[in-house]
């Protein structure tokens, strides 16, 4: 019997303990002739077994949602301009909306900002998510005659 707190134990401590106090009844059921026992006893220790294999899943499972929980409170958005989010410890940097968004979640910076005919725009490198930022304003231009005149053409 073990002197620490059951509080205090992990489950992967609790599920090792009980392998090897089942592995303890294989070995003393080897020296019984009562082949019902050791069959009972053989099939309580594979299940165990199956039990701590599944329960070190679950362990890693937890381990990689805490990261992303963690990593969820490192971001901070969307914000009311553009939707972007973005890293609090980085907030020129943009993060993508539509892959932040999806699910699964995927952390992907915005291209840098660039100038295009339409204006300044961002693009996700993963989904092609675009973003314009600043609209272009085009200049009509006044020419002095009509380039689609018929008396205008030879000149």
């Amino acid at each position: 019997m073990s002197i620490i707190p059951q509080a205090a134990l992990t489950t992967i401590q609790i599920v090792s303990g009980l392998a090897a106090s089942a592995k303890n009844a294989v070995d003393l059921a080897k020296s019984t002739s009562n082949n019902d026992l050791k069959g009972a006893v053989s099939e309580l220790y594979d299940s165990v077994l199956d039990v701590k294999a599944r329960v070190l899943e679950l362990d890693e499972e937890v381990r990689s949602l805490k990261a992303q929980l963690a990593q969820r409170e490192e971001i901070e958005g969307p914000d009311a301009q553009f939707g972007y989010f973005h890293f609090k410890s980085k907030p020129d940097k943009p993060l993508c909306p539509k892959c932040y968004q999806s699910i699964p979640s995927k952390v992907v910076n915005m291209g840098p900002r660039d100038q295009r005919a339409g204006g300044k725009m961002r693009f996700c490198p993963v989904c092609n998510f675009t973003v314009t930022e600043e609209i272009a304003h085009h200049v009509n231009r006044l020419t002095d005659h009509d380039p689609y005149s018929k008396d205008d053409w030879m000149r």
